[in-house]
């Protein structure tokens, strides 16, 4: 850590939020939603900092590609840059701009060697540098082939990116780098080689070296570059909310112990909780594929709302993201099994809870959540008790059968009650009457009580546990075992239920068969497709009263006649709008079909109108091709 204190108030609405560099890492990751104010957050952070650089996202200006506009506007680097202009370059570079970097690399040989080796060794590309009439030019060629080029001019933006990166990042005058979305024309390759050469400068800044704090704003899981749980200390989390920055800095030491496990299995996928104020955690891949499908088919978008479906790996690692995304205050979602709630860890995850205690509390049972949960456990204890004294048949579809199996209960280790406490649960919600019939309506009423009262309580941090057991229980297309659940017959059902799912379904059809699921996935983050008709109504009243207008006018005009006169007039509508019959039954009136084309996915529709259509208030129907005769 680098020792300076340095604290100072962020910019509004963040309020009095202080900052200090004694707390940061070498490498620091900004993280969050677009518009969450990272820009904002980095300018701010340069004023303050003495001895920083930052490198803007129009670090590239002045170096673009030539383009048709510049011929008609002119460009004013087509000479180079003027030796005059040098102060002025160098100012724009201090304000995020990347445009100094040729002068760094004239008046600076060390960079220069450096950059012209990186690039080399990595393109095959040989960088000179000429003067021209009092103006110098930055030029490539291509090793192979000696082809020479501007740089700045005709380069690609890959690697002029890397140009002006590395020439900064090796530049050893500042001690602090803040670049504003470094992974900019990037390809991921060589947004991790570019990290890997972030590592090789990141330090403390101290005299004799060419070590300098950085500052990553990113928006690539590719940056984020986690190798251990002080990379993952060292990120500053923004919301879209403009709530003050989450700083991971000050973890405590059991919480980073816990958290360590996660650092190794935090791929490109995982990496996405980093960029949206609510993601949604479920267990495993096949659920994550039911549940973005669910959502697709009820017309859902779940990136829409800015939120994103990732699997995290099994239920503790579930409940390992559900700490990190506390810690980070996301609105995350968590989908688990009903097994979660007996085994791992997310008991102790949020029993401390002021809001669950609360609940509890208002709800009469006191406010100890592990206490509750306590209590379910041994009503269920009781029951299966209850149960072994059965003689074994296959009433509850084999539910005595497997209690039985699992030996005496007096040897039963935890996992063993852990299951038989899902599976007593599993066939409640699945052959309710069957289990009464073994046990008493009285006991299973209590323990059905006291699991909804659970399952509300944990919806309070958005925990949506499916009480009926697994996922799989709720899919019609699982034929398998209720208790014991192969991965190959649940793959099969999901495949099945992925098959039903590509049909065009109603609400209705899919809230009856997936019932509490489908309930969940109501709770979850997400938005309505796009609606299309208000904005496209409003065009259409406005050809519909051309259309009338134009009828009325021209008393004898037909269909070919109006489809004319409606190509001219109304061009830019032909795409959308086409009229496809008309009829006419007097001169002043008329009854015509408008089909309005296929938009953003959605079916091709048709609308009838009159000469009593009343279009600028709307009054017409909107109706699927082929329903109007």
């Amino acid at each position: 850590m680098f020792p300076q204190s340095l604290s100072f108030p962020l910019p509004e609405p963040w309020q009095q939020t202080t900052f200090s560099t004694s707390r940061v890492g070498f490498i620091n990751f900004l993280v969050g939603p677009n518009g969450s104010g990272k820009s904002r957050f980095a300018a701010n952070l340069r004023g303050q900092l003495p001895n920083s650089r930052l490198l803007g996202t129009d670090r590239l200006s002045g170096m673009e590609q030539n383009n048709s506009l510049r011929n008609i506007f002119g460009d004013h680097f087509s000479g180079g840059l003027a030796k005059e202009h040098f102060s002025h370059f160098k100012n724009a570079g201090q304000q995020g701009m990347g445009i100094d970097t040729i002068v760094l690399l004239e008046e600076r040989m060390d960079l220069r060697i450096q950059v012209e080796a990186t690039l080399s060794h990595l393109f095959n590309r040989k960088i000179r540098l000429e003067w021209d009439s009092g103006k110098l030019q930055a030029f490539a060629s291509i090793g192979t082939t000696g082809n020479s080029y501007r740089l700045d001019r005709d380069e690609c933006h890959g690697i002029k990116e890397l140009f002006v990166l590395l020439t900064h990042l090796y530049d050893d005058e500042h001690q602090y780098l803040i670049i504003d979305e470094p992974e900019l024309n990037l390809h991921p390759q060589f947004q991790a080689f570019f990290m890997h050469e972030v590592r090789k400068v990141a330090g403390s800044p101290t005299a004799g070296t060419n070590k300098k704090i950085i500052f990553l704003i990113t928006h690539s899981p590719f940056i984020l570059d986690f190798r251990s749980i002080q990379d993952v200390k060292s990120v500053i989390s923004f919301s879209s909310t403009h709530l003050p920055p989450r700083q991971l800095f000050d973890l405590d030491e059991s919480t980073s112990t816990r958290l360590t496990s996660l650092v190794p299995r935090l791929n490109v996928h995982h990496k996405q909780l980093f960029f949206s104020d609510n993601p949604i955690f479920v267990e495993g891949i096949l659920d994550a594929q039911l549940l973005a499908n669910l959502q697709e088919a009820r017309g859902v978008s779940v990136a829409g709302a800015g939120s994103c479906i990732i699997d995290a790996g099994g239920c503790e690692e579930v409940n390992r993201y559900l700490e990190l995304c506390l810690i980070l205050g996301k609105t995350a979602h968590f989908v688990y099994d009903l097994d979660s709630l007996f085994s791992g860890n997310l008991r102790a995850c949020v029993r401390s809870d002021e809001q669950i205690q609360h609940f509890l509390a208002a709800a009469g049972v006191g406010s100890d959540f592990s206490r509750y949960c306590g209590e379910l456990d041994r009503a269920l204890t009781r029951a299966i008790d209850t149960l072994l004294d059965l003689p074994i048949t296959n009433a509850a579809h084999n539910l005595l059968q497997l209690l039985h199996n699992s030996g005496p209960k007096a040897d039963w280790q935890t996992p063993a009650i852990a299951k038989a406490r899902v599976a007593v649960l599993t066939a409640i919600s699945r052959f309710r009457s069957e289990v009464v019939a073994m046990l008493d309506s009285a006991s299973v009423a209590g323990i059905e009580g006291r699991l909804a009262q659970l399952v509300q309580v944990l919806r309070l941090k958005n925990v949506h546990l499916l009480a009926g057991g697994t996922l799989e229980r709720y899919l019609p297309s699982y034929s398998g075992d209720p208790y014991v659940l192969p991965d190959d017959q649940k793959r099969l059902a999901v495949a099945a239920e992925l098959d039903y799912l590509s049909a065009i379904r109603t609400e209705k059809e899919l809230a009856t068969r997936y019932t509490d699921l489908f309930a969940v996935s109501n709770l979850l983050p997400g938005k309505v497709n796009v609606d299309l008709d208000t904005v496209l109504r409003d065009y259409l009243s406005r050809f519909i009263h051309e259309l009338q207008s134009a009828l009325i006018s021209n008393s004898a005009w037909e269909l070919p006649q109006l489809q004319n006169h409606l190509a001219i007039v109304q061009k830019n509508t032909s795409k959308v709008f086409s009229v496809i019959s008309l009829t006419r039954p007097s001169t002043r009136q008329f009854q015509a079909q408008i089909r309005i084309a296929e938009l953003l996915g959605g079916i091709s529709r048709v609308v009838e109108v009159t000469h009593q259509t009343n279009a600028g208030m709307g009054e017409f129907i909107l109706s699927p091709s082929g329903s109007v005769a």
